[in-house]
């Protein structure tokens, strides 16, 4: 946890100077929108691609946001080029990139490296091979961005957005035998195996090591709300998913008091009681409630990971005055459509954020 918590102050420490030479992001919750995806990890259509899966529902995420004049922020290991070069993933997803692209060239792309893409961190790779696939403006990769969040005239707090492998010992510190591990070992056993790691999550409390350590860091921060990937879990920083839930339908209930025959109403309460029950016999599949992490203050979020074996992807949204957790159905027989997992509102999760 230490290093993690090193690595993190420096990461944060060195956003200040990018603020000073790129100029602030600033973020009106009362009209500003913006999704963060993370952990694409598009390769080369072998078998040992695991974005094969989700380019279904990635594409139709970013014509989705796109239209609805969302700022794309992508959170790091984009490529994976642990496994593959450059020249050859870029070349695999022309149509993902050209989708990619509208937002860059409106002045609405955000983009960090992470341990798989840090070929990113050097300017010079980012001007010979990726900015010729993005076209104007000039394209910047960074390793983290800080974004001041107002409403109007006042500030509320900051989002600091980074990958989330600083500190660790396989992504940071030992990344150069991971890559050699990843590419001459774990590589051709996926292509041979079709095997991935990538399971999609139902829980989103947190549980492992690292995702508790980045939660730790951001506690100590004021009015600073920390989102990354690397995980591939999505992590919503406010209340219990359960009893998130258990609120909403409170809330529907009493509505459908005033509004008894609604029949829209009625069916969306109606489905969310379905939605509870359903968590409630999943538990039991889940780890005890103890091997997770009571959450004090909602300092920490993942955005998931957009490489799901079923095709799913998750992400962060920023909208309407509400942070979001969002999952976008990687089954082609279902609409592509985004599905609301949890929400919160803005100025409520930094009102707690001490």
């Amino acid at each position: 946890m230490p290093k993690v918590f090193q690595a993190l102050d420096a990461v944060l420490a060195r956003s200040l100077k990018e603020d000073a030479k790129f100029g602030k992001v600033v973020f009106d919750i009362s009209q500003d929108k913006l999704i963060v995806f993370s952990d694409q990890h598009k390769g080369t259509r072998t078998r040992a691609d695991d974005f094969r899966y989700a380019e279904q529902a990635y594409n139709a995420a970013l014509a989705y946001y796109n239209h609805k004049n969302y700022t794309l922020t992508v959170l790091g290991d984009v490529e994976e080029l642990w496994e593959d070069t450059p020249a050859a993933v870029l070349a695999a997803y022309p149509h993902t990139y050209e989708l990619e692209s509208h937002f860059h060239r409106d002045n609405r792309y955000i983009r960090i490296w992470g341990n798989h893409d840090d070929d990113w961190q050097f300017d010079d790779m980012v001007q010979r091979l990726l900015a010729p696939v993005y076209g104007r403006p000039h394209l910047h990769v960074f390793e983290s961005r800080r974004i001041h969040i107002v409403d109007g005239e006042e500030e509320i707090g900051t989002l600091f957005l980074t990958h989330g492998h600083q500190g660790t010992r396989d992504s940071d510190r030992f990344s150069s035998l991971s890559r050699f591990l990843v590419r001459f070992l774990y590589r051709p056993w996926q292509r041979i195996t079709n095997y991935t790691q990538n399971t999609p999550s139902t829980d989103w409390s947190l549980r492992d090591k690292h995702n508790k350590a980045m939660y730790h860091w951001a506690v100590g921060k004021s009015k600073l709300v920390l989102i990354c990937g690397h995980t591939h879990r999505p992590i919503f920083g406010t209340q219990a998913p359960l009893d998130q839930q258990r609120k909403r339908l409170a809330a529907l209930t009493e509505q459908r008091k005033v509004e008894p025959e609604d029949e829209v109403l009625l069916e969306e309460t109606a489905r969310l009681a379905a939605k509870i029950e359903w968590m409630l016999a999943q538990q039991n599949e889940q780890p005890k409630p103890d091997d997770g992490l009571d959450i004090y203050e909602p300092c920490y979020f993942n955005a998931g990971c957009c490489c799901f074996y079923n095709g799913q992807i998750t992400g962060i949204e920023l909208a309407d005055g509400e942070i979001r957790l969002v999952s976008w159905p990687g089954n082609s027989r279902e609409n592509p459509a985004p599905t609301v997992l949890l929400r919160e509102s803005l100025r409520e999760v930094f009102n707690q954020c001490t």
